[in-house]
């Protein structure tokens, strides 16, 4: 991963953390700033990946991507487009997403101890 990318990527991850957490309050600038980090984390995983990256970071990259769709999808729950499936649809596609995006850390982390 391009490291001129990574304020992105730690921005997008406070805001999609801190919106989850202040959810309760159901004010819509805390779903702005949840659907802000969602792209922000989508839009990381498009374009930091580098051309002659391993298989895995590759692999990494496209569940980063999917995990980033997923965010998005439970941001565009959050304004009530998902309501007739319940008003909690939106942690249904956040709890799929943090899925992806830990599996995908994991992957890195042991890649990373594996070559030292």
């Amino acid at each position: 991963m391009q490291v001129k990318y990574k304020y992105l990527y730690i921005v997008s991850v406070l805001l999609i953390i801190s919106g989850a957490a202040l959810a309760l309050t159901e004010h819509r600038l805390f779903d702005i700033l949840y659907g802000l980090g969602a792209v922000g984390y989508g839009l990381y995983y498009v374009l930091a990946p580098e051309r002659d990256a391993s298989r895995l970071l590759r692999r990494v990259a496209r569940m980063g991507v999917f995990s980033g769709l997923l965010f998005l999808l439970s941001a565009v729950a959050r304004f009530g487009v998902f309501d007739s499936f319940g008003r909690g649809a939106w942690l249904v596609f956040l709890a799929l997403g943090l899925v992806y995006m830990i599996y995908g850390n994991v992957l890195l982390y042991m890649d990373e101890k594996k070559k030292n």
